[in-house]
């Protein structure tokens, strides 16, 4: 994906795509409360419970625990915001958190309510993505969420080795 040359010539927030990111992100995450505020989940919660489930799916194979660390790195999310999240998760019932062999290692795993919840936030984010960055079928030259994500993963693939700041 690449910048056209003086895509922003004069400036104007409309014409930066850091503004243009920012503003689907806030509409993005506007939908995905709307729709996530029912089940009493932000979409972080979500997110992780969700991940918990793919994990589980992962590490069956393995029969290793799953630890907050784990959760973290397969998000790409911050250790710390992981930890406060299944914290507050814990608190609602959603998750259980053990110690580990590693004494600092905790380990989340889900409720039957967590799992319940989890299975019904998912094909509810599934469908925001969907409406919110599907293109048009009608339309021969529209985009389909395919190429944005193609997209996506290249700009991602730029800053994934950056370390994540707080």
């Amino acid at each position: 994906m690449k910048m056209r040359k003086g895509a922003s010539p004069t400036g104007a927030p409309e014409e930066s795509p850091g503004f243009l990111l920012w503003q689907l992100a806030n509409a993005w995450q506007r939908r995905m409360r709307q729709v996530l505020a029912p089940l009493g989940l932000t979409y972080v919660q979500a997110m992780l419970l969700s991940a918990l489930i793919k994990l589980e799916e992962q590490y069956r194979k393995t029969a290793s625990p799953i630890t907050q660390g784990d959760l973290a790195r397969f998000c790409r999310a911050d250790a710390t915001m992981t930890s406060q999240v299944l914290r507050t998760l814990e608190s609602k019932g959603l998750l259980e958190r053990s110690r580990g062999v590693d004494a600092r290692a905790r380990l989340p795993n889900l409720t039957p309510a967590g799992r319940s919840l989890a299975l019904q936030a998912m094909p509810l984010t599934q469908t925001v993505d969907e409406e919110f960055f599907g293109g048009d079928p009608a339309d021969p030259h529209g985009r389909n969420d395919d190429g944005l994500v193609v997209d996506l993963r290249e700009l991602w693939g730029r800053q994934a080795d950056q370390p994540f700041d707080a």
